[in-house]
């Protein structure tokens, strides 16, 4: 068997397959970088409202734990250590949401309760996470104050 060859010898264009390799390329033509991808945001939905729903209970216990530790002396409850630690991580979850004033108010609740259960690693830390905050508010002079502290 003989191959038949192509009986046209001119060659037949060959179509661009993309616009992004034409040397003069329209620029409507032109995909966008992210086209056709999908984002990992991609359908999270943000509002002020929502945010300020997720936070509520944060908020509340904030506010408890003011009214728990307004009194001079340790508290009463089940456990000291846990409470410590409950309060700490209140502090660091509003760090983590970029809440700085609640996160200082939480940290500086729980030297409060440090000083009074003479935890002095737990009372380093949080005046070491203070002074972050207050740095980061662009506060020097009080984060020196609480340095000396």
């Amino acid at each position: 068997p003989i191959p038949v060859l192509n009986p046209n010898p001119s060659p037949d264009p060959v179509p661009n397959p993309s616009p992004c390799l034409d040397p003069n390329p329209i620029p409507s033509q032109i995909p966008h970088p992210t086209e056709g991808r999908t984002e990992p945001w991609d359908g999270i939905r943000c509002s002020l409202a929502s945010d300020t729903a997720l936070s509520q209970p944060l908020d509340e216990a904030l506010s408890l734990w003011k009214k728990l530790l307004e009194n001079p002396g340790i508290p009463e409850v089940r456990s000291p250590e846990q409470t410590l630690s409950s309060l700490q991580l209140l502090a660091w979850i509003f760090r983590l949401q970029e809440k700085p004033l609640q996160a200082l108010e939480s940290f500086l609740l729980l030297r409060s309760l440090c000083q009074r259960l003479q935890d002095n690693l737990g009372l380093a830390n949080s005046l070491c996470q203070i002074c972050r905050i207050l740095l980061h508010l662009e506060c020097p002079a009080q984060a020196q104050v609480t340095i000396r502290e």
